[in-house]
């Protein structure tokens, strides 16, 4: 354990997770064993009291998930160039609330989660080897990029999503924009649409999103992309929406291989994978 946290990028012993108030049963139980994991690594727990995680000592290093209350702390914390830390569901083999194979069909029950330091998803790509990607068996999975689709497909998301990275009117807008710039028809889809992604998007041109993970899965399923920055999708799509009727097709192994650097099972947040690879 030692060796470990000396080679560590992020010391355990020197972050605090916060654990929101009001989480659904399965959630709050997630919470708490991640927080058990890190109170046994010498890290700390903050729960419930939102104010108490911008009081932390600045030699402490938040951890935050999706969580409205964090948007202005977040905003001083990148301001002041303060370390912190996101958390969430993955991109690949996430826990639920995917159109792509679950961590459970690989015989990982608890599924992967993606974090990051300083930002909430992967921001470039990473010279590393495929050897996590391989794991995940997802091969059969990435489609050949479709160059002849019609519609687009504008995935919307949650309200909690909304509120801490941009504003509930985002989809409404992106709408009337790109009504100005293509005569395509152009479908909205609900963060909880039963219709599977890949039937939505099997004819599309494109798909157009704020940061929606949907966005990832796109991608792996061969149809462009068009997000803002904030997106680990825009690493291989567009963050141009005036460029619509010419979308970006790129090479996304090292992208895929990045994005399998940037997630983690809960049993490598025990043994230090997560605090070595962590980016």
């Amino acid at each position: 354990m030692g060796q470990t946290i000396l080679d560590a990028r992020i010391d355990p012993r020197d972050v605090a997770l916060f654990i929101p108030p009001g989480l659904k049963k399965f959630k709050l139980a997630l919470f708490e064993r991640i927080g058990a994991h890190i109170e046994k690594l010498g890290g700390q727990v903050v729960r419930h009291e939102y104010h108490k995680i911008n009081t932390l000592p600045d030699e402490v290093i938040p951890i935050v998930g999706c969580t409205p209350q964090f948007r202005e702390y977040i905003e001083l914390w990148t301001q002041r160039k303060r370390t912190w830390i996101y958390w969430d569901r993955g991109y690949l083999r996430r826990v639920f609330a995917t159109w792509l194979p679950t961590g459970k069909q690989l015989g990982v029950p608890m599924g992967y989660y993606r974090w990051h330091v300083n930002r909430p998803q992967m921001g470039q790509v990473y010279d590393v080897p495929d050897d996590r990607w391989k794991a995940l068996k997802l091969d059969d999975d990435v489609k050949p990029w479709n160059r002849n689709g019609d519609h687009i497909v504008i995935a919307d998301t949650l309200p909690d999503y909304w509120n801490l990275f941009s504003d509930p009117h985002w989809t409404r807008r992106t709408l009337e924009r790109l009504k100005t710039l293509t005569k395509r028809p152009i479908r909205v889809r609900d963060k909880e649409s039963k219709v599977p992604l890949a039937d939505e998007l099997k004819k599309a041109h494109c798909l157009v999103a704020h940061g929606s993970i949907a966005a990832v899965e796109s991608v792996v399923m061969g149809c462009p992309v068009f997000v803002e920055p904030l997106s680990a999708a825009a690493l291989v799509g567009s963050t141009l929406l005036e460029q619509v009727e010419t979308p970006s097709y790129p090479e996304r192994m090292k992208w895929l291989h990045s994005l399998a650097y940037c997630q983690f099972t809960e049993d490598e947040l025990c043994d230090g994978t997560l605090w070595r690879l962590i980016r």
